[in-house]
């Protein structure tokens, strides 16, 4: 097994480890440890674009899905963490948010068919008849190998819907931001809820199109009307609008489809190569329907493609006359967990004016940003891509309520809006 080669973002630096008896450290947040490890999928019920959030009574079910590039087989363990709002470990035992046991082995595994690239594909459900959840809030499912190395992380939610949420998305009150930011207005009711102090134990948290990259957290509320409880009228959360997601379609390899240029198949591999990429941060906005930046395994070659999906180097262009200056630039979204890995950063070719590079995906949809990073980690999704108020995006709002003595945070209100 060969460990992950990655760049830490400013989310890794500022991110705590935490350690889990008998394991390795890991990261609170979706991260892949290991290369041989893909195409990892976490969500909620029969809707792979849904975010992985369930209630206490595990409605919708959660779902695990992804290979293991070595195809041999191998025993993955998985063990549940309650966190706080911050994500960083509850100060809970076990038996206070868990009816079961941790520990447990995920045996729903099968090799695939039918595949140039050789994988093993696990399946896990969340809860289930070993393992079930008893109160609200942030949780970390952490998989690991029968050596303790840890190999995956991934954040869910366990929701109680206790809080009515009003919500809208409108311009910037800074005229400046007005074309090209969305500020989501937010309102809570908690006539059917009883908080004694609602401006110091509640606090919310938005995500735009389910990204913790820049969502903007635990904000508390500054005024309380009748039951209406109220943020700070000057765009507490505030987001740039940025652009429609760039994508590409590789559901079938018997043809070309969406911004494919060629595939070519070989008797070892499968390279797909995309149209070639421009900066749009100077043009005009354009709409197109995408998946807010998230991804699909998809095939329609072959029936049941968690299992025949092929493996393809999908090579991307992105023409540029110069490289950025004290910078790098990466491919970016769901597929790569929003993370700075070196498998998703792309070199700079004179010859070609171009950044290029190649990353091995399952077939299926994918949406994807181009990034510039600088050398502090700071990620610009809208340098190459632009940031305009009309863009389509969805927008998560959670609710966190710790009470007065209370030892975590219930998550006591959900809403998506669009």
């Amino acid at each position: 097994m060969f460990i992950k080669k990655f760049t830490l973002t400013l989310l890794a630096a500022f991110s705590l480890w935490a350690t889990v008896s008998g394991q390795d450290d890991y990261y609170n947040y979706d991260y892949v440890y290991v290369d041989n490890i893909a195409s990892v999928k976490f969500y909620a019920g029969n809707n792979p674009l849904a975010y992985p959030i369930t209630t206490v009574r595990g409605n919708p079910p959660l779902i695990l899905k992804f290979d293991d590039l070595e195809a041999d087989s191998k025993d993955y363990f998985y063990k549940i963490i309650h966190c706080d709002s911050d994500w960083q470990a509850s100060n809970l035992e076990e038996e206070d948010y868990l009816d079961g046991f941790n520990g447990e082995e995920i045996s729903d595994k099968t090799d695939s068919k039918f595949t140039l690239t050789q994988y093993t594909h696990y399946r896990l459900v969340l809860p289930n008849e070993n393992t079930r959840w008893t109160i609200s809030g942030n949780y970390l499912l952490i998989i690991y190998d029968d050596d303790d190395n840890v190999v995956i992380t991934r954040r869910f939610l366990v929701a109680e819907n206790k809080v009515k949420i009003y919500a809208s998305i409108e311009h910037a009150k800074d005229v400046t931001k007005y074309n090209s930011y969305q500020s989501v207005h937010v309102t809570l009711d908690i006539k059917d809820y009883n908080v004694v102090d609602p401006l110091k134990e509640l606090k919310t948290t938005v995500l735009q199109n389910q990204r913790w990259l820049d969502a903007k957290k635990n904000v508390h509320p500054k005024y309380l009307v009748g039951t209406e409880v109220r943020f700070d009228a000057f765009d507490p959360f505030l987001f740039k609008g940025l652009n429609e997601f760039r994508y590409f379609d590789t559901r079938t390899l018997m043809a070309t489809n969406l911004e494919v240029y060629s595939i070519e198949v070989n008797r070892d591999k499968i390279d797909v190569i995309l149209e070639k990429d421009k900066i749009r941060k100077f043009h005009n906005y354009f709409f197109h329907k995408d998946i807010n930046g998230n991804f699909l395994i998809l095939n329609q070659d072959r029936p049941d493609g968690d299992i025949t999906g092929q493996y393809t180097d999908v090579y991307f262009t992105l023409e540029t006359l110069a490289p950025v200056k004290d910078g790098d630039v990466y491919v970016i979204g769901g597929f790569c967990d929003w993370q700075l890995y070196d498998y998703n950063k792309l070199t700079y070719d004179e010859e070609l004016e171009s950044y290029t590079g190649n990353i091995l995906l399952k077939q299926g949809v994918y949406d994807y940003y181009y990034a510039v990073v600088d050398k502090k980690g700071n990620v610009d999704l809208s340098a190459m891509e632009g940031s305009w108020f009309d863009t389509q995006n969805s927008y998560m709002i959670l609710v966190y309520h710790r009470p007065f003595g209370g030892r975590y945070d219930k998550l006591v209100g959900f809403r998506i809006i669009e």
